[in-house]
């Protein structure tokens, strides 16, 4: 991310812009059990990131130590 774009991450939300996503999601009509199983789904592909992360910390660690 430069410099430029940087001052873009930290601006305020626009209240439209979210509103008209909230608009947007109403229309399309999500059930009940979509956000659970789309938060687990996200969960399911974080977490092995995350331990193969670690992992290879953690290798890097026992090899420094030993």
């Amino acid at each position: 991310m430069s410099l430029r774009n940087l001052g873009r991450a930290f601006k305020k939300p626009d209240k439209e812009k979210e509103r008209q996503l909230k608009q947007e999601i109403d229309e399309f009509g999500l059930e009940k059990k979509d956000l659970p199983a789309m938060i687990l789904s996200a969960y399911i592909v974080i977490i092995p990131v995350i331990l193969l992360v670690l992992g290879i910390f953690a290798l890097a660690a026992w090899l420094f130590v030993r």
